[in-house]
């Protein structure tokens, strides 16, 4: 198996914000590297077609990977709703791309650890929000439940207490 460096002149001796720049012109489309050159080359970097192409490869590579996972999540989005499902599948999307960008050199194995731990705290906020969300709605039924029941028994009609109920209930969606 053939390993990949990872690194070349774009992406080791341009500063973040003009990187960005080359990015952005990488994304835009029709920009050729012939173009992205002359544009280095005005900011003072004298950065090589060919090294703007091979990185232009993988960054577009990478990108389209991107694309793609994010066009999944909005269709889980969409089918599954929000919550605990999403969060499982967002969960399976980050395993993949996280293999990926291991398996492809894009990943530095040293930073796995981090990546790991931050995204366990994402999941945690996550259970965390469901919860409240439950408790949230578990309290606005409970209220909502003692508010009808008060008000029947000073007299209001069913229709009026039923309308009043739905309003309250309304607040938690």
């Amino acid at each position: 198996m053939k390993i990949r460096r990872n690194h070349g002149r774009v992406r080791d001796e341009l500063p973040p914000e003009i990187r960005q720049q080359v990015d952005r012109l990488m994304i835009e489309g029709g920009v050729t590297y012939d173009d992205i050159k002359a544009y280095l080359d005005a900011q003072g970097y004298d950065i090589s077609r060919s090294a703007i192409g091979r990185y232009g490869k993988d960054f577009l590579a990478t990108y389209q990977r991107l694309k793609i996972i994010e066009d999944k999540s909005r269709a889980l989005v969409s089918e599954a709703g929000d919550g605990m499902v999403l969060e499982e599948a967002a969960s399976k999307l980050f395993a993949q791309m996280i293999l990926e960008a291991q398996m492809s050199g894009e990943l530095d194995i040293k930073e796995l650890p981090r990546i790991v731990s931050d995204f366990a705290k994402l999941q945690s906020s996550v259970v965390s929000r469901e919860r409240l969300k439950k408790d949230f709605a578990e309290k606005v039924q409970k209220t909502a439940a003692d508010v009808v029941e008060s008000v029947r028994g000073k007299g209001l009609s069913e229709e009026a207490a039923e309308e009043i109920r739905k309003k309250i209930l309304g607040i938690s969606r």
